[in-house]
């Protein structure tokens, strides 16, 4: 099978203004996201709702759309200019979240954190095909840590933000709605800024689609895309599943940290933000960083070291029995470490082993199988064991142990496996064929 000579890669100062809205997309989005945990206690006492259906709000209404839509717009990413599909996205999400803050009761809250899921869904799929046709293969992983990056600033902002707009008691004045309460004031102002960054996608340049072969009229179809991850189903089920698992358990300690902190230790949100922002930032920029030059460096280990990594993060399971909210932060932190690397070497391994016209579709099939679950079931598992099998929320850091524990450990073992799997691939097979296609 024949391919066009491969375009050069744009240069560097062409790849610096994209680079930097998708650092600033990535920073809202992470924001807009955790900020539900964050606030879960005055968002709990104003809606009069318990922590099951606040572990919904965290988890089943941000997932629900994406992933009734997540394959549509893997495809949509695949088939249409990306920038103007980020750009709506980040438009939709930002939005919606300051509506959010809005919302009289918890069904109306469940809608438009339904709606900043849908935003959101189609960010990585189209971020991470930019990013692939910016860069060459070599310099892929530390794109990614400079995107991602965003992200780790984002989520320590979303404890920052929060923290001091509730120290300062801010309230707005809206008109035709009265005065918006501290919590409320927060959605409000994350959502406001992130249409001014969806507007300036549509000033970069779209890169070429990169690997397409010669004979290639239009993008595969997805009954094709879906035949291709079943023949490499030996490689694709394992990574996936461990990638499921691991969010299961990330997701619920991001979810339920504030509440973990705040009723374990007897804190308000103004005194534990500032602490729980540094670390995150901290852990995640240094993993961001490190995972950048791992990916780069070891192609073929980049899933041994996804095996591992899991295993690092098991402090993170006992953070609500350390003897002091420092020691706490530090367990947590483990997980903020290992969650940065591992995004890195996931995207590029997704990269590498499908094909350019299918990575859009395999980043939202990979969220739909992978992190949707995860993103519904982490913060809805949490509460429900604390809740309704311990039957004490108090017990939150039991909880913990009980949910993060074995979804650390088995994600571990399916990485494993999926490392097995890469290992033993042919080497004249067609895997082996498009991980070719991918260095161009």
């Amino acid at each position: 099978m024949s391919t066009d000579t491969p375009a050069p890669f744009p240069p560097l100062r062409q790849t610096l203004w994209p680079m930097l809205l998708l650092f600033l997309a990535a920073n809202f989005y992470s924001i807009d996201k955790a900020i539900v945990g964050v606030l879960a206690e005055p968002i709990k006492a104003d809606l009069g709702i318990d922590d099951i259906r606040m572990g919904l709000l965290m988890g089943l209404a941000y997932s629900l759309l994406s992933g009734v839509c997540g394959l549509w717009l893997g495809s949509l990413v695949d088939r249409h200019v990306r920038k103007r599909v980020l750009g709506g996205a980040i438009i939709v999400w930002s939005v919606s979240t300051a509506l959010g803050g809005l919302a009289p009761n918890f069904e109306t809250f469940f809608v438009f954190r339904a709606l900043v899921g849908l935003g959101e869904a189609a960010v990585a799929p189209a971020a991470m095909s930019l990013i692939a046709d910016m860069f060459p293969p070599d310099r892929r992983g530390r794109a990614l840590s400079a995107y991602l990056i965003g992200a780790t600033i984002g989520t320590a902002l979303s404890s920052v933000i929060p923290g001091a707009i509730l120290a300062a008691q801010v309230h707005i004045a809206l008109p035709g709605y009265g005065l918006v309460v501290p919590w409320r004031s927060a959605f409000l102002l994350c959502g406001i800024v992130g249409p001014a960054v969806g507007l300036a996608f549509l000033t970069i340049r779209e890169p070429v689609r990169r690997g397409l072969t010669a004979e290639a009229k239009a993008p595969a179809r997805v009954g094709e895309k879906l035949a291709y991850l079943g023949r490499q189903r030996k490689l694709v089920v394992p990574l996936f599943a461990g990638f499921c698992l691991y969010y299961l358990a990330f997701v619920g300690v991001t979810s339920w940290t504030a509440p973990l902190l705040m009723r374990t230790y007897g804190l308000t949100l103004p005194q534990i933000a500032n602490l729980l922002g540094l670390g995150m930032l901290i852990a995640g920029v240094s993993g961001y960083l490190l995972g950048g030059f791992a990916a780069d460096t070891r192609k073929a280990g980049r899933i041994g070291l996804m095996a591992v990594l899991p295993l690092v993060a098991l402090p993170t399971a006992f953070a609500g029995y350390a003897p002091g909210l420092g020691l706490a932060i530090a367990a947590l932190a483990t997980i903020s470490l290992t969650t940065p690397m591992l995004n890195v070497a996931m995207n590029a391994t997704v990269q590498e082993i499908v094909p350019n016209d299918m990575r859009g579709f395999s980043y939202a099939f990979l969220s739909v199988v992978a992190a949707l679950p995860a993103g519904a079931g982490g913060p809805f598992a949490i509460a429900f064991v604390s809740e309704k099998v311990l039957g004490d929320p108090s017990r939150i850091a039991a909880s913990f142990v009980l949910v993060v524990l074995p979804c650390l450990v088995l994600a571990a073992a399916c990485f494993a496996a999926a490392a097995r799997a890469y290992r033993s691939a042919p080497a004249d097979g067609e895997l082996a064929r498009v991980i070719g296609a991918s260095h161009l």
